[in-house]
């Protein structure tokens, strides 16, 4: 039963498990409801024990158990959540495939078969050219590869994570893979590089599918691995604006930080430290074209993921404006 499931796997203290109806097949809308009703029960159940409930006399260890249980928990609520809601999906689709196979003859049906194997002959086909399109770039904008004019090279530096809390390991994680999925999807691929690799991210990352990622892993530190005169850290407190990209002779380095709180100056001094080139995206230069109004922050910290995103749509286009959409989504 599901809340027998969620109690189990979430490990949640003082979480009893709720008995349910079974329900029937087929119906997604009363299992939505169900699940809801034993969600509110559960989670009641948990919150009890949560990290917002009085904290006297606990010490640190048992509250980050119980922060820990709680989030196991809040995730398998998640993934139940949208088991149920993928299952109405491909049930309605079924229903509507089979509906509109009823309403055809048999000359119809056969012509519509025949176009949907080719349609799908045509998308696998599409895909492996993208694979190998990927493949590529990552084979051509590695540092042991040379520069190569046609492909943008983004590094995503790791040294920040072994100072990170637990917590912002996991959204650092999330943030790669978001990046990685962009990258793989886009027509025009950029080598993507995550330096500095190492513990303790490697051994977050690795249940969060990180083998599965594709772009280049390496050890060493960007100046370490690409020199430090093709270095260009990304930084949002850079005083000189990134104007243009030269992907033959410039790696862009985006620093491997989730900034809860923006912690002013840390790419910077990184770049300083390194003594590599430092600049920001030219978002304050394109404040009103990107809808950024009065009392706006224009030089914003953005998700890497964002940035990853930017840089990859600029080598395009070319105007910034256009590539930096997730910019003015996230600020306006």
């Amino acid at each position: 039963m599901l809340a027998k499931t969620m109690a189990e796997k979430s490990n949640c203290p003082d979480l009893e498990p709720e008995k349910l109806k079974r329900v029937s097949e087929g119906g997604a809308a009363e299992a939505e409801a169900a699940e809801n009703v034993t969600i509110e029960k559960s989670s009641a159940q948990c919150n009890a024990s949560g990290p917002n409930s009085p904290t006297s006399g606990r010490s640190q260890t048992k509250r980050d158990e119980v922060w820990e249980s709680r989030r196991r928990f809040n995730n398998l609520r998640r993934r139940e959540k949208a088991k149920v809601a993928h299952k109405a999906r491909v049930e309605a689709a079924r229903a509507a495939q089979e509906a509109l196979e009823a309403s055809m003859t048999a000359e119809q049906l056969a012509e519509w078969r025949e176009a949907q194997q080719a349609e799908r002959v045509q998308r696998i086909a599409a895909e492996a050219a993208q694979v190998e399109r990927l493949t590529a770039a990552l084979a051509a904008g590695g540092p042991g590869a040379g520069p190569d004019g046609s492909v943008l090279r983004i590094v995503i530096d790791c040294s920040f994570s072994p100072e990170a809390p637990p917590k912002e390991l996991r959204s650092l994680c999330k943030q790669i893979e978001n990046s990685s999925a962009i990258n793989k999807r886009y027509p025009r691929p950029a080598c993507l590089t995550l330096t500095s690799w190492g513990e303790p991210l490697a051994s977050v990352a690795a249940p969060c599918g990180a083998a599965g990622w594709r772009l280049v892993k390496l050890v060493e530190g960007p100046a370490e691995a690409f020199g430090p005169e093709a270095v260009v850290v990304l930084s949002p407190d850079a005083a000189e604006p990134l104007l243009d990209l030269d992907s033959e002779r410039h790696v862009y380095v985006i620093g491997g930080i989730v900034d809860r709180t923006h912690r002013k100056g840390l790419t910077l001094k990184f770049a300083e430290a390194r003594q590599v080139k430092c600049r920001r995206l030219p978002i304050a230069e394109h404040a009103e074209q990107l809808g950024l109004g009065k009392g706006t922050r224009k030089c914003p910290v953005l998700n890497i993921d964002d940035v990853v995103k930017t840089l990859i749509i600029y080598q395009d286009t070319r105007e910034f404006p256009r590539s930096a959409t997730s910019i003015s989504r996230l600020w306006l």
